[in-house]
């Protein structure tokens, strides 16, 4: 009778692991994405920032390094999160029992591709500085638009504003016709009339002069190497399109 009591209090101690490793999918996760136009490799930072979970995006080939995704859900073994992108894209997915792997679809524009994840590693740290901003640059404040010229085919872009209680200036960046989330401006620097802005999760910097009453900008916008000119008007209050 003993020899039974020890074998099931074995079994016991181990029990709680196994949750553990079900419910937790904190780590760094890689997949391949299969596309009629050739595979696409992601990777993905599952943790926890205080009392929620976080996830930001790599995909090496396009440039994206720690893009912050929104809607993130854990429920026991299901794990979620959106995607910036037309086409509301988004990832369900289920953790194994082992916590090793993830089965799940990447679902955009009502299709779902199956999108199966490896972990790979323990989370990146993530920093969380707050914006640079370089010279007087209080007088960006407000809403910024203008549009690329993408093979004959305008892509509009905003930049928004937003002056602080310290007196210091955040900005986010929003390519509108897309569909993406606001993503963060990580450094602000004005020298005379020449502003410059950089983006570095997805990768784009943006250089334009200022008008003599600061209400545009002429410049260029440069992601991964590209220059794209891209001219903008600062918007009134409530006139963004």
């Amino acid at each position: 009778m003993k020899r039974y009591v020890s074998v099931l209090a074995g079994l016991w101690l181990l029990a709680p692991a196994a949750v553990l490793a079900a419910t937790n999918p904190a780590g760094m996760w890689e997949g391949t994405l299969s596309t009629p136009n050739g595979d696409i490799g992601f990777a993905f930072n599952i943790h926890r920032d205080g009392d929620k979970w976080a996830v930001e995006l790599d995909v090496p080939m396009q440039g994206l390094s720690g893009l912050p995704l929104n809607s993130v859900k854990v429920d026991g073994a299901a794990v979620g999160f959106a995607m910036p992108g037309a086409g509301e894209p988004h990832y369900d997915g289920k953790l194994s029992d082992d916590g090793k792997s993830i089965a799940g679809t990447f679902n955009v524009g009502g299709q779902a591709i199956p999108l199966n994840l490896k972990w790979k590693s323990e989370p990146r740290a993530v920093e969380k500085a707050a914006p640079a901003n370089i010279g007087e640059v209080k007088i960006l404040e407000g809403v910024w638009e203008g549009a690329l010229d993408a093979n004959g085919t305008p892509l509009h872009i905003r930049f928004n504003f937003t002056k602080n209680a310290d007196g210091s200036i955040t900005a986010t960046f929003v390519s509108v016709d897309q569909g993406g989330d606001a993503l963060p401006v990580n450094s602000i620097a004005r020298t005379g009339d020449t502003v410059k802005l950089e983006m570095k999760a997805i990768s784009i910097s943006y250089e334009g002069t200022l008008n003599k009453d600061a209400s545009a900008m002429t410049g260029t916008l440069t992601q991964a190497g590209t220059p794209m000119p891209l001219n903008m008007q600062r918007k009134p209050a409530g006139k963004q399109n």
